[in-house]
């Protein structure tokens, strides 16, 4: 069985990273069954909270995300989901998360499958950061 190590080096869309832990983006880490196992601290202050152990069927009811036109965002088609279920990479992808304060973040991101050296996607991961400021609710 492969295990996801959050403190050895990682390498998305090219860009190295010595660490998960050691970024100034939201990092999200969804296991190889969707579930999400990691919230790093950026991603816990862009979202207003963390909540783990939420399947991909529920990361828009649970996160509160909406499209930028407000309407609640399918949980399907949100870039973690498509990672998780379909071993897609999604890259500069928009949403807005509704906060549990009423405000509301536009946030922008990539998602990739993360795969062990035998090819087996072990995991799914979210890198993403607000753009613009947080609006009132």
């Amino acid at each position: 069985m492969s295990r996801i190590s959050f403190d050895e080096p990682w390498t998305f869309g090219g860009h190295p990273w010595r660490s998960l832990k050691d970024t100034s983006f939201g990092v999200i880490v969804a296991d190889a069954q969707g579930d999400i196992v990691h919230v790093n601290e950026r991603a816990a202050e862009l979202h207003g909270w963390v909540r783990l152990a939420v399947g991909p069927e529920d990361y828009s009811r649970m996160y509160s995300i909406f499209t930028e036109e407000g309407r609640p965002y399918p949980s399907e088609d949100l870039p973690l989901a498509r990672a998780v279920r379909k071993g897609e990479t999604s890259k500069h992808a928009r949403w807005v998360v509704r906060r549990p304060d009423g405000s509301r973040q536009t946030m922008q991101g990539s998602a990739y499958p993360v795969v062990d050296d035998e090819g087996d996607q072990v995991a799914s991961v979210l890198v993403h950061d607000a753009i613009g400021g947080v609006t009132a609710g």
